[in-house]
């Protein structure tokens, strides 16, 4: 997994992500010069917190997808989970509703974010 291929890779993994990629792309919220950053936080986000609110079997699949990205070698590629995903899921749901479906590497950076967020 590699940033460059990152938007390829989800779409490839996740036939929802695709959906609603295209439909953002029709709208012209996003393009295809759109960054990884910045197609996670429209499509790959709302997707995931509809998921953990629902206790939608999708949000255990997609940590799982998370899980991959922090332990990808292209440190890019965690900084797209930390900074665009963990922390939008930090600031709107609590630990009991997220941390069930986190694998270890996941759940490492969610507790920097947390403390983090909390020394602001």
């Amino acid at each position: 997994m590699n940033y460059n291929n990152l938007i390829t890779d989800v779409c490839n993994e996740f036939n929802e992500i695709k959906t609603l990629y295209n439909i953002e792309l029709e709208k012209d919220n996003l393009d295809y010069e759109s960054g990884p950053h910045t197609v996670f936080s429209f499509v790959f986000v709302p997707l995931l917190k509809n998921a953990i609110r629902n206790n939608d079997i999708l949000a255990k699949k997609m940590f799982k997808y998370l899980e991959k990205m922090e332990n990808s070698e292209d440190l890019h590629v965690s900084e797209v989970a930390e900074f665009t995903v963990l922390e939008e899921i930090a600031d709107n749901f609590s630990d009991e509703e997220v941390v069930p479906y986190m694998g270890a590497k996941t759940l490492e950076s969610f507790n920097l974010i947390r403390r983090y967020i909390k020394g602001m």
